[in-house]
């Protein structure tokens, strides 16, 4: 007979081929959660299938529509629909109570889902430059009440272009592109980046200047590349984000504007994807914290309008 080897259980388990995989985990005793008894009606006994996917049953009708509803990948399986007619390793995902009554969302889902899930995606960050500076020249309720019109707008720019705001960073945001797939989501990004860009300048710094006669300027970066995405939070609280390598490049970006005297810097990665569609100003090779080596990173000033053909009429 075919075995699972259970994770992090580290136990092998014999299962006959009709026989499901939540089936022989309980059998041999592994305490493997089950909110609604093996029905499809809840998540709680999915699986991650580390090795041997091709020997799992397709999903049937029960389990693609939960897995459509709560988005899972191609490898998260409900333990209570999957069969299996060879060799798997797989790894419980709901380990106690507590995992379950965090992790099943099937009465309140999203439009991201809940399980982590890698995706290649574009991340964007936005920071306010000499934030401490700023802070300590503005009284504490003013600050805050900038600071509300300063989000505002930058959320607006996330939105308009199909992204999302992933969490804030008391002067500053991260926002992804590309939860849902697209083509188009470096694009995206670099199009709400350039948004921003123009909501500082023409709403926040004319506003800041004349109420408190400073500056206020922002800078953007932008990355492409994978990254884990995922919710966390509950209600109302719920909210997207990712985490990975391409995060902590998409920050160090952002920051490399500092030292370029640049406002909105993008990787190479983001400069392939949407090459020909926008202008391009200086390009910079930069040491990036914790990573080796230079890395170019490349100015990005604006949108290609496209040229008007000759004898078009005006």
């Amino acid at each position: 007979m075919p075995r699972i080897l259970f994770l992090p259980d580290q136990r092998y388990v014999e299962a006959s081929n009709l026989e499901s995989v939540l089936s022989a985990s309980l059998r041999a005793g592994i305490p493997h959660t089950n909110e609604c008894r093996g029905n499809a009606r809840c998540s709680t006994c999915r699986v991650l299938v580390l090795d041997g996917l091709e020997f799992c049953s397709p999903r049937n009708e029960k389990e693609q529509a939960l897995a459509a509803q709560l988005h899972f990948g191609e490898r998260v399986r409900l333990a209570c629909q999957t069969t299996i007619v060879g060799d798997v390793t797989m790894r419980r995902l709901i380990l106690d109570a507590k995992d379950a009554g965090l992790t099943d969302q099937r009465k309140e889902t999203t439009t991201h889902g809940s399980v982590g899930e890698e995706r290649k995606i574009a991340i964007l960050f936005v920071d306010i430059r000499g934030s401490t500076s700023f802070a300590e020249s503005v009284p504490p309720f003013d600050l805050i009440h900038v600071l509300r019109r300063f989000y505002h707008h930058m959320e607006r720019a996330v939105m308009d272009n199909g992204g999302h705001v992933a969490c804030y960073t008391g002067d500053g945001l991260m926002a992804l592109f590309g939860v849902e797939p697209s083509e188009s989501a470096p694009l995206q990004a670099v199009l709400a980046g350039l948004d921003m860009l123009r909501s500082a300048k023409e709403d926040i710094q004319p506003y800041v200047k004349r109420l408190f006669q400073c500056s206020f300027r922002i800078g953007v970066g932008v990355h492409f590349g994978d990254a884990v995405v995922g919710t966390v939070g509950g209600g109302p609280q719920e909210r997207v984000t990712a985490l990975g390598d391409a995060v902590n490049i998409a920050n160090r970006v952002e920051r490399a504007n500092k030292r370029a005297g640049t406002e909105f810097l993008v990787s190479e990665a983001v400069l392939h994807a949407v090459q020909g569609r926008v202008r391009v100003g200086k390009t910079i090779s930069v040491r990036l914290p914790g990573k080796t080596g230079k890395h170019a990173l490349h100015e990005i000033v604006g949108v290609r309008t496209p040229r008007r053909k000759r004898g078009a009429s005006s």
